[in-house]
């Protein structure tokens, strides 16, 4: 039999763990036949409830939420398929127009070569 409290209790629900495991971020399913599955990642969030308190949220993010903006075209950039300026520079230095986080397309002759070599 177990005395200690915080070993045998049983944990709180978790609504982001249970069927349909929705996404942290956006509330969408990415269980598995629901087509947000293949791309879904270990994650949690924290977000304001309409009460104002905040909710702590541990469970899936869809790819859908993970995607990021160019800095320089505005163009949504897939999960994993932005280019940093740590990518190019060897120092990590900001690109030449300040951007941080640019597309492929984005990218000027020049840094399309540093990225080859690299």
């Amino acid at each position: 039999m177990c005395n200690q409290t915080l070993l045998c209790a049983t944990p709180a629900a978790n609504p982001y763990m249970e069927a349909g495991q929705p996404c942290v971020h956006c509330d969408e399913p990415t269980a598995f036949g629901f087509g947000r599955f293949i791309n879904r990642i270990p994650a949690d969030a924290e977000s304001e409830r309409d009460d104002g308190s905040i909710e702590y949220r541990d469970g899936y993010a869809c790819a859908e939420c993970m995607t990021t903006e160019c800095d320089r075209c505005d163009q949504t950039i897939g999960m994993d398929e932005d280019i940093t300026c740590g990518d190019i520079n060897e120092d990590g230095s900001e690109f030449s127009d300040g951007a941080y986080r640019v597309c492929f397309n984005c990218l000027t002759p020049t840094e399309h070569s540093l990225l080859e070599a690299a």
